[in-house]
């Protein structure tokens, strides 16, 4: 396989029309930002604000209207924290988005049946919402200081985000160790809707994955750009557990009454959480979406982003899938060329170059449906 057969085929999901639209989330969403307006020079938070408004036709709150976080009026809210000056805590958040009055605030919104998608630093909200115990609190942070800011730095890989979650208890273990029930494909979640696929072992000599991911963030040509690379997301290996389980995923769910979506392209185990569901604490309340990854990166400093797109569909998606509760999910119409070849997966994820009859994942154009071969 060539690298530009590769690339193009990488491009296709790419190419898609600019839907994500006002009619997206309606005015049904709203985001957080911690500066009086959009006009302040922390490029991270300003574009990310910037696509909010301009294409998913959501409203900003500033720190003076916290009167605005009210579940009454709007379904869902988006907190959104990137900066490279924050060291490990909740409690060294900027004051704009702990002080008491927010946190009450936030915790009545969701007491109420409000929405939240908190990403990248803001995932460490989640305590002082009282959805987490402290000791499951996000280990897994880039820290920063005025004198030792996290800035970062070149790289020429593709960074993406892997819904395949223990694909090597599957796959790839000794065949005495293989067990399916203990593979959670979570591809098929709303958040994930119309995203370009990074396939396994893609062949261009970089971000060579053992299965299909989401690429989110490079140039995708081996050229470099410079990221400032902050995750704020969840080793899973590093907690104590009094539930139940048969790894360390498992056990994290049943912990925190969770479902863990996404993780770092790379891994293939059950180390790491980069994207969790935290469903209701109880009947009538609100749901929670925390994205601590850094793949999920608005502004590189250097180099051009090749899925930038994927980054605005996927919070398009997410805000869908928590301001309209039921929905599936913002669609939008990916580009699939004529001579485009699909790939067939069987229901365990394996590839399979001829189907025979039976029922198959289709995967083309960035989609993935299941058929019936006959």
């Amino acid at each position: 396989m060539n690298f530009t057969s590769v690339c193009k085929g990488l491009a296709l999901a790419v190419a898609v029309a600019a839907v994500f639209g006002a009619d997206a989330a309606e005015s049904n969403s709203a985001m957080i930002i911690g500066y009086p307006d959009n006009s302040h020079d922390n490029a991270q938070e300003r574009v990310a604000a910037d696509f909010f408004v301009n294409e998913i036709g959501g409203q900003l709150i500033t720190p003076a209207e916290i009167s605005k976080i009210d579940a009454s009026r709007v379904e869902a809210i988006w907190i959104h924290i990137d900066r490279t000056n924050l060291a490990r805590g909740w409690q060294n958040l900027p004051a704009a988005f702990i002080s008491d009055e927010i946190i009450s605030a936030l915790r009545k919104f969701v007491e109420d049946g409000g929405n939240l998608y908190l990403s990248k630093y803001a995932t460490q909200l989640i305590v002082p919402l009282q959805r987490v115990d402290a000791q499951y609190a996000p280990n897994i942070v880039s820290e920063g200081s005025d004198a030792n800011p996290a800035n970062g730095g070149p790289g020429t890989d593709v960074w993406t985000v892997n819904a395949h979650l223990g694909y090597w208890k599957g796959f790839l273990a000794p065949e005495e160790e293989r067990d399916m029930t203990q593979v959670y494909d979570r591809r098929g979640h709303a958040i994930y809707n119309n995203l370009t696929v990074w396939p396994a072992k893609a062949g261009v000599g970089f971000s060579e994955f053992e299965t299909d991911s989401y690429a989110m963030l490079g140039t995708g040509n081996g050229s470099e750009m410079h990221r400032e690379d902050h995750n704020c997301m969840w080793d899973l290996n590093a907690y104590q557990y009094t539930a139940d389980g048969r790894n360390t995923m498992e056990k994290f769910e049943a912990q925190n009454n969770c479902v863990i979506l996404g993780t770092w392209g790379h891994v293939i185990d059950f180390a790491v959480a980069g994207i969790i569901d935290f469903n209701p604490a109880a009947e009538g309340q609100g749901r929670i979406v925390a994205n601590g990854l850094a793949a999920c990166e608005w502004a590189p400093r250097s180099g051009a982003n090749a899925y930038h797109r994927d980054l605005k569909q996927l919070t398009a998606n997410t805000m869908s899938y928590l301001a309209r509760p039921g929905q599936t999910g913002v669609e939008a119409d990916g580009i699939v060329e004529a001579d485009e070849a699909p790939v067939y997966y069987n229901l365990q994820g394996v590839r399979v170059e001829n189907p025979a009859e039976g029922l198959y994942i289709r995967v083309c154009g960035g989609k993935a449906v299941k058929v019936l071969v006959k």
